[in-house]
Order: C-alpha cells, then sequence, then structure tokens
C-alpha cells in the first residue's frame, strides 16, 4: 500500500500543475512523517547553480505554530539560507519578482573562508513560490505536516494552504491524523477536502521496513539486528500501529544493551531475549490508552481480578494475557511476568535504568535450570526430553522441592496443559498427592496476610499458562486450593480481629488506624467491612469495662468513625449487616452497666450506647 503512495506522489511532483492537493493520513506513529521524508530524499541530489535557483520540496510541521507568520518564518529558512546561516551560497543573478528583489547570498565570495562583505536585502521568499521565471528550476512542493497539532484556527490554516494551490501553481501535501480534532475543525477540514483535496490516502505502518530502519540507524546494536525477527514478532502481538513508541523502545534497550557486560549480550540468550520481549509489550501497553492504567497496576490487579468471580477487569486481564499468547511459548517467561512488567514501569516513569535489574536477572537465571523451569520451552523439545521434565516436576512437587507457590501453580497449569492437548498425561494418578501437599502449604501459614499472598501467588502461577483449550486438571485443583483457603481464612484473624479480642489501653487508639488499613485480600479497606460478625460481645464488653474512661471514649469514636456518623449516607445495603448480633448485645450489656455506674463512669457508657444504638441503625441500612 505504501509503496503505491510513493509511486503516486512521484508522479504528483512530475505533473506541472496539478491544481490539487494530497492528504496523507493516519494513526499518529504509523510512519507519516518518516514516509514523506524518505521520499523527499530523492531530490537531494540537484543544487543551485550560479545563475539558478533549484527548488525542492520544503517541509513544514504545523507543530504548536499559532499564527501564519510562523509558517512563512519557516519557509524563509528554506528557501534563503543566508539569513539563517552562514552556508548560503552566492548567485549573481538578481530575480525581481512581485516588486521585490530577492537575493541568494553568501559572506564568503572567493572560498577563502573569510567574511568578504555583507549586505541587506528586501526579500519575499514566497514570491519564489509565485512567479513564473525560467531560472527558477526544481519543483514547487510544500508539505505541512501534524495540521492536527497546530494552534492555528484551521479556517485560517486551510486558507493560507489553499492559497498555495490555487494561486501559484504549487504541488502541496497535507499531513495529519484528522480523528484527534475537535469537532469543528474536523468540519472544516471536510470542507477543504471537497474542494482542494484531490487524492487521499492511509498511510499504513509497515513495520518490517521500519524496523529494518530502525536497527541501521547510529550507533547500530549487533544484537538488535539479529533478534529483527523476534521484534517483529513480538511487534505484531501488540496490535499497535504505533511505530514511534517501538523506536523509542528499541533506543532505550540500546541504552542497556551498551552497559551490560559483553559475555550476556548473546543470540541464543533466551533470558536476555524474554526481557526484550517484555520492553516492547509493556512499551505498547503503557502507551496504549486503552491499557496504560492496567499496565501500571499489573501485579496487583493479576494477582486480586484473578481471583474474584467474572468481571470486566478480569476479562481485560485476561484478554491482555492472551495477547502474547503464541510469543509465550518459546519463552522462559510470560513477557508479562510481573516482576518484568513493574521493573520496566518504573524505568519509564522515574527513568531509573535496569542494567543491574537485567544483570541479576539473567546471572540467576543462567544457573542450572530446575525442570519445572523449562517446561514453558516445551516446543522446541523431544518428546523424550519433556516426559522426562514433566516426571522430575512432578517428583519435585510431592518432594516439596517446589517451595514457592507461584512455581507451584505454574507447575500444575503446564502439567494439565499437556494432559488436554495429549502430550503428556502421567499427572492424573499424582493429583491427590498435590492436593495433599496444596492442603500442607496452606495450612502451614500463620497469618492471614501470608494466606492472602500465598493464594494470589498461586493463583497467577495457575493463570500463567494461556490457553484455548479446557484444562479440567488445573480447575480441579484451584477449586479444591480455593475451598482449603475458605477453610484457613475462619482460623486465622485479621488485624483487626486481633485488635478487639485484645483490646487495652495501649490498643484502643490503634482501631480508627487498622480501620484505614486495606484487608489483607486487598479488596477494600476494613472501615468497608463488618468487623464483629465474628466478635464475642461478651468478651468485648469485659475489655470495654476494665479500660480508663479516655479509652472507652475512644473507641465509641472509633465506631463513630467506622460507621461513618460524619456521612450522610442513603443507602449502604448489607455492608455492615453481619455486625448487627454482636452490637445488639453489646447494647444490652452496657445498658445494664449504666444502671449500676455512677457519675462520670455512667456518662461515658451513656455516651457508648447512643454511638452502638446508632451503629446498629446503619448496620441496617
Amino acid at each position: 500500500m505504501n509503496t503505491l503512495i510513493l509511486d503516486f506522489l512521484n508522479s504528483y511532483a512530475d505533473n506541472p500543475n496539478p491544481q490539487y492537493a494530497v492528504m496523507l493520513k493516519g494513526k499518529w506513529g504509523c510512519g507519516k512523517t518518516h514516509l514523506i521524508k524518505q521520499w523527499k530524499k530523492r531530490f537531494d541530489e540537484p543544487a543551485d547553480t550560479d545563475e539558478e535557483i533549484t527548488l525542492k520540496p520544503i517541509y513544514i510541521s504545523t507543530y504548536g505554530m499559532d499564527s501564519v507568520n510562523d509558517i512563512k518564518t519557516a519557509i524563509d529558512r528554506e528557501l534563503n539560507p543566508f539569513f539563517y546561516s552562514k552556508t548560503g551560497r552566492f548567485i549573481k543573478g538578481i530575480l525581481k519578482l512581485a516588486g521585490k528583489v530577492v537575493f541568494k547570498t553568501s559572506v564568503d565570495f572567493n572560498d577563502n573562508s573569510k567574511e568578504d562583505g555583507s549586505f541587506s536585502a528586501t526579500l519575499d521568499s514566497l514570491s519564489l513560490l509565485q512567479v513564473e521565471d525560467d531560472s527558477i528550476k526544481g519543483v514547487k512542493f510544500l508539505i505541512f505536516d501534524d495540521i492536527e497539532r497546530c494552534l492555528i484556527e484551521m479556517k485560517e490554516l486551510l486558507g493560507f494552504i489553499n492559497y498555495f494551490v490555487e494561486h501559484c501553481n504549487c504541488h502541496v501535501v497535507i499531513i495529519g491524523d484528522e480523528n484527534h480534532l475537535e469537532e469543528l475543525p474536523k468540519a472544516v477540514l471536510g470542507e477543504f477536502k471537497e474542494k482542494t483535496i484531490g487524492k487521499e490516502f492511509e498511510i499504513q505502518p509497515d513495520i518490517e521496513e521500519a524496523i529494518e530502519y530502525f536497527l541501521n540507524e547510529v550507533p547500530v546494536s549487533d544484537y538488535l539486528k539479529e533478534m529483527r525477527d523476534f521484534i517483529i514478532a513480538c511487534f505484531m502481538c501488540t496490535k499497535s500501529d504505533n511505530l514511534r513508541v517501538l523506536r523509542q523502545c528499541l533506543y532505550d534497550f540500546k541504552s542497556h544493551l551498551n552497559k551490560l557486560p559483553s559475555e550476556l549480550i548473546e543470540k541464543d540468550n533466551i533470558f536476555l531475549k524474554n526481557i526484550l520481549g517484555s520492553f516492547i509489550a509493556v512499551y505498547a501497553e503503557y502507551n496504549n490508552s486503552e491499557n496504560k492504567e492496567l499496565i501500571c497496576n499489573w501485579s496487583r490487579d493479576c494477582q486480586i481480578s484473578l481471583l474474584q468471580d467474572d468481571n470486566e477487569d478480569k476479562q481485560r486481564i485476561q484478554h491482555l494475557r492472551e495477547k502474547y499468547h503464541s510469543l509465550n511459548k518459546g519463552l522462559i517467561y510470560n513477557v508479562l511476568n510481573p516482576e518484568y512488567v513493574t521493573a520496566i514501569i518504573q524505568y519509564i516513569i522515574t527513568g531509573a535504568p535496569l542494567v543491574e535489574f537485567i544483570v541479576t536477572e539473567i546471572k540467576d537465571k543462567q544457573k542450572e535450570l530446575k525442570p519445572w523451569e523449562m517446561l514453558s520451552g516445551f516446543f522446541d523439545m523431544e518428546q523424550q526430553k519433556l516426559e522426562s521434565i514433566c516426571q522430575a516436576t512432578i517428583k519435585a512437587i510431592l518432594d516439596k522441592e517446589i517451595k514457592d507457590a507461584y512455581q507451584l501453580g505454574y507447575s500444575i497449569a503446564y502439567l494439565s496443559y499437556f494432559d488436554a492437548i495429549g502430550i503428556f498425561s502421567d499427572i492424573k494418578p499424582h493429583i491427590s498427592s498435590i492436593k495433599e501437599r496444596i492442603a500442607e502449604m496452606i495450612n502451614s501459614q500463620t497469618s492471614l496476610e501470608e494466606l492472602y499472598q500465598l493464594r494470589g501467588l498461586f493463583i497467577s502461577g495457575c493463570n500463567y499458562v494461556t490457553t484455548d483449550v479446557k484444562t479440567p486438571i488445573t480447575d480441579d485443583i484451584v477449586g479444591y486450593f480455593l475451598q482449603q483457603m475458605k477453610s484457613k481464612i475462619n482460623e486465622l484473624p485479621d488485624q483487626m480481629q486481633k485488635a478487639l479480642r485484645n483490646l487495652t489501653e495501649g490498643t484502643v487508639e490503634e482501631l480508627i488506624i487498622i480501620d484505614r488499613l486495606p484487608y489483607p485480600d486487598k479488596s477494600c479497606t476494613y472501615e468497608l467491612r463488618a468487623i464483629f460478625a465474628s466478635e464475642d460481645a461478651n468478651a468485648l464488653f469485659d475489655a470495654i469495662c476494665k479500660l480508663s474512661n479516655k479509652s472507652r471514649n475512644a473507641f465509641t469514636q472509633f465506631l463513630a468513625y467506622h460507621y461513618n456518623f460524619d456521612y450522610d449516607l442513603q443507602d449502604v445495603g448489607d455492608r455492615y449487616k453481619a455486625d448487627i448480633p454482636c452490637l445488639l448485645k453489646l447494647k444490652d450489656l452496657v445498658g445494664n452497666e449504666i444502671s449500676i455506674s455512677k457519675g462520670v463512669d455512667k456518662l461515658a457508657f451513656i455516651r457508648l450506647k447512643d454511638v452502638l444504638i446508632e451503629a446498629i441503625r446503619r448496620c441496617e441500612g
């Protein structure tokens, strides 16, 4: 497609009086500017002689220009180098154009590098584009780029451009992405296109040609040249049209390559190849407005959303993972490996180099791989080797050699996938033993925080293998894992439960602080949860009675804070409903205490009871 455009531009430039303009459009970063600048190079050879001027295509980026005079100045720079540089050449002839004198001159007449004189002259460069004169050769060709990012009012800008088409017999190319124009400027451009644009082309990103060009730019990187096909495959997976982002990514990656030990930069270094793939994927998704927030929170979201019921966030995460499924088959790690994504995002945002991270990652991983770390490269294995690795992985699971929950989930997912596609089925006899290993791992957790972290790692590992076939063994084991988790969760108190069950003068002030913290599963903060549902009202009342009035009042204030007494909430639904039984019992116990208390002590309990009544009303919705 782009070759046809170049052929047309050649014939358009040869037309002595086209009487129409051409528009090149396309998404930002698709290569519009690169295409026209490469085409423009065909006019670089001809030069001015002492008796004539040879015009060449003039490229003007209107990005940020806020007046037509800015454009005129830019054209002047191209047509009159004497006034903007010290390299202009002297032309003996003087052209009288439209009543003004145009000089093309120099300060050095005899090439001795000394200034021979200087003079000033009235100047009107635009006259060169108006007049018909035999001493003006070449092509009257103007290229106006970035019109959607020009600050000149669209009607004025296009009127100025139209002047060159209708009155100067110029060839004019307009470049831009009209999708970024607001409604009114877009409508003005539409009218202009009907009247003045004779040909309109959509630029398609030529990924292979662009990568070839990027890889040949100075300074050259031999490693990136060798990885050409892999880079193309990666970028194709991103489904991005933005070649500018790819160029920036390759430049940034090359800057890291220059600082790596030479022995790590080898074509067959699978770990460096994996990091390169992650660079390309993360850069593309970070610059994709639909996925930017998702990729920035990738590590957190992968551990949370994939654990929840089917929802929009979960579907977005799964869709993003599936984009790179074909690429990941030949890599050790998924290119969206949370550890890699986090490091690269941090680099993009802060600019802190990743050299140390890359060196450590490669050197650590270049140690002898464990059997389960080889599973992702199964496509390149012989069947006998695959079976040997799978058997060793099963043994490592049962022998507790795999201690990391992520690696355990990852291993189970691959073994289940192999069973589903019929290339290794020996996992079936070991399913019950694997479940026992999972139960043991869950039961060894001593805090709710550790338990939820274990869940996040295991489920992320299981979800590492994205596939288009059903994997019933993985589904079965994950279901068992979540069932065991549910039982264990009920055994382990969270931070709020610990604080309420150990209520003292020293801990009562911590309740509000804990209330603001995220719950261990990261789903919400404690203040959005029912916190008394599992509490013993009698034990809690006994602890309250042992408090000083100051601490008792602090507990009362905590209740008002937790149930949002400062806010006029219309409907809290069932958010706190589970707290009602404990609060009702506690209210009755406090009421009994009021009847036997005196003085300030009685006032503290009355205030507490009043707050308990309001808290119960809030819990009822």
